[in-house]
């Protein structure tokens, strides 16, 4: 799996709690979210403005505060040094639109437009997963970017819009200037002195979102907010994670506070920040995610019941819990099975919904036995059947995706743990033809495509998204799964191959070329013990003979089902075929342990010859693919030829780990 850096878990984890809980977070910006766009900062706004009052008195101090202060006997405030620069309310409105609104060369020069962390907001907004907002900034940057996305924020800037203002709860957005915005300069705070407490309707408003709402902040220093620390530590409860985003070591004050309330550090900036949690919402939404940590502890718990004396009851009730839930997925219960556009994310969700299930079927598989086996085999069944009625076949066929996650998860997992004898029951499960009405076993109908009708990478999809989960769940590394896999793959095409109605009469045909050849070879390696024999007709007639048996033995390969399997063929230069190195290694243990092999022992084969013939008709099977695969990359015979192919993504091992790496965060 790719690896998730302390940052990503937290966010991922804030981005769950908001997916999870729509509406319960409160987002507190400040000056840090506008700065990148051009819009200077409050108290460089007020700097600005005593060096105006400066100017127009002729005067041209080191320290334009100190003057003022020393002149007007006082501490500047907006009201005030307003008051001695732009007499009238309009006048004071056009001043302060020069700071915060766009000026022609703004406009050339992109600023004083909404930040990347704005436009995050809104879409976190549109999505119904934030609704309250509270900013520090005396701009309307965010409710530009609230508009732009169709929303028409209720706005609070002063302590007269609280009045009579609906319940926060039932407003779609409220946007709350705690410090005032630059369309009323009386409502504009700034300085410690305005900062010490705030007024009484707006401190009961912040009181309220505190003790009710998560929350979320980014671009806030908090060193110069008394009041708004203050209120944060006595009210903000410790059910709601406080998560505060800052890509620098945070100042003294926001540590102290952030530590008090048990709150994480995300070191990252407001438009990383957001951006990150827009996009991880928006994701967990289509694919109606479950939090990353659900799995794990799952496999852990079932593990440990697994491990007890006792029948493991609570497991057995949960996963029939997971399972249910599986059974009752709208995707599952379409209406209407045209619509096209939509399969996509259709499919993301069916996957998403198969993990769990998955990944608790696997520890049960592993770690379990017979009597947990009756809990779930049975409904591989139903997962593995088509939706009725008309329509898109890839549409009805959502279900069969579920069925091949907890096949192939169930399968693998037997394959690593040496249950071959509960592999023999998958393989012979039995469900209906989608077209002829008669039953096929799972070996030869489910394979890593079934259900994958339109997919994107359709021969590899299953593989890329359930490797990682297989491997977590069975603490497996790479080779190991690997290996699992593959000889699932060989297991599975052997078993299908084996219950074929042909193969039995093809087998007594092989046996009989099979005993003319080896007549034939036999007298040919007598001829050319003898000096000066003609050995020509005993050589045409041991070729005669080797060419029939093969023939016999390509109509065996044909009856093997193989699609395009996660399986790595190579060159074999000692007779000039490709073959699948875990078949050759499967046929080499048979022919070697014979009768004791753990596949005859546990039933999974009963005779052993049967068995090696179909896995050799196998392996030169993929060995056919192999070859076509590889002697297709090159054009009128120039070119290189590779000496290992993998099947399922017709790409070498080197191009498949590269490839690999690339899409493992996709699936993840």
């Amino acid at each position: 799996m790719a690896h998730i850096s302390s940052n990503e878990g937290e966010l991922l984890t804030v981005a769950f709690s908001i997916h999870s809980n729509p509406g319960a977070y409160a987002l507190l910006i400040g000056a840090g979210v506008s700065a990148p766009s051009g819009i200077p900062t409050a108290w460089g706004v007020l700097e600005d403005l005593v060096a105006r009052s400066v100017e127009l008195a002729g005067a041209a101090p080191a320290d334009s505060i100190a003057w003022y202060e020393e002149q007007v006997g006082e501490s500047p405030t907006y009201e005030g040094v307003l008051e001695r620069i732009a007499p009238t309310q309009i006048e004071r409105q056009r001043l302060l639109r020069g700071y915060f609104e766009q000026s022609p060369e703004d406009m050339e020069a992109g600023r004083k437009v909404p930040t990347p962390a704005h436009r995050a907001i809104a879409r976190l907004v549109r999505s119904g997963a934030v609704k309250v907002i509270v900013t520090l900034n005396f701009d309307h940057l965010i409710e530009q970017a609230l508009r732009a996305e169709g929303i028409e924020p209720t706005i609070v800037a002063s302590p007269a819009d609280i009045e009579g203002m609906a319940p926060l709860h039932t407003l779609d957005c409220c946007v709350i200037h705690l410090h005032g915005d630059y369309l009323n300069p009386t409502t504009m705070l700034n300085t410690v002195t305005e900062l010490k407490a705030y007024h009484p309707s707006t401190a009961r408003l912040l009181q309220r979102i505190l003790e009710e709402y998560g929350l979320i902040i980014a671009g806030w220093s908090s060193k110069y907010d008394p009041a708004l620390r203050d209120a944060i530590a006595a009210h903000h409860p410790n059910r709601f994670t406080l998560t505060w985003f800052e890509p620098a070591e945070p100042p003294e004050e926001a540590a102290i506070l952030r530590t008090l309330k048990k709150g994480i550090h995300v070191a990252q900036d407001a438009d990383m920040g957001f951006g990150g949690l827009a996009d991880s919402v928006a994701a967990m939404t289509i694919r109606r995610a479950r939090h990353p940590l659900t799995i794990p502890v799952a496999v852990e718990t079932a593990k440990r019941e697994l491990s007890g004396r006792g029948v493991a009851i609570g497991l057995h009730d949960r996963l029939r819990q997971e399972l249910d839930a599986l059974h009752r997925l709208p995707e599952f219960h379409l209406t209407d099975h045209h619509k096209n556009d939509e399969y996509e994310s259709m499919l993301v969700r069916v996957e998403e919904a198969s993990r769990l299930p998955a990944a608790m079927l696997t520890a049960v598989t592993y770690w379990g036995n017979e009597e947990t086996d009756r809990w779930w085999i049975d409904e591989l069944r139903r997962f593995a059947t088509p939706a009725d009625g008309s329509g898109l076949v890839k549409l009805l066929s959502l279900r069969v995706v579920s069925g091949a996650f907890l096949f192939y998860a169930t399968g693998i997992a037997a394959v690593a743990a040496q249950r071959f004898d509960l592999l023999g029951r998958l393989f012979a499960l039995k469900k209906p033809h989608r077209y002829n009405g008669e039953f096929e076993s799972f070996a030869s109908s489910v394979d890593a495509e079934a259900g994958y009708e339109d997919a994107k990478d359709v021969h590899t999809r299953l593989f890329d998204v359930l490797a990682p989960l297989l491997a977590e769940s069975l603490s497996l590394g790479t080779e190991p799964l690997e290996d699992a896999w593959q000889l699932f793959e060989v297991l599975r095409l052997t078993w299908a191959t084996h219950h074929s109605s042909r193969f039995a009469a093809l087998r007594s045909e092989y046996a009989e070329k099979d005993e003319i050849f080896q007549t034939a070879d036999s007298m040919y390696e007598d001829s050319q013990r003898r000096p000066g024999a003609d050995t020509s007709a005993a050589q045409a007639a041991r070729s005669s003979a080797w060419q029939d048996r093969d023939r016999v033995l390509g109509s065996i390969c044909r009856l093997a089902p193989v699609g395009r399997p996660h399986i790595l063929t190579v060159d074999n230069r000692g007779d000039d075929r490709y073959q699948s190195v875990t078949a050759a290694r499967l046929a080499h243990d048979l022919s070697t342990e014979n009768s004791a092999h753990p596949l005859i022992t546990s039933g999974l084969f009963e005779d052993v010859n049967n068995a090696l013939l179909a896995v050799k008709a196998v392996s030169a099977r993929l060995g056919m693919i192999g070859y076509e695969l590889s002697w297709a990359r090159v054009s009128d015979r120039v070119g290189v030829i590779p000496m290992q192919m993998w099947i399922d993504s017709d790409q070498t091992p080197h191009e498949r780990a590269r490839q690999t790496a690339t899409t493992a965060e996709e699936y993840d």
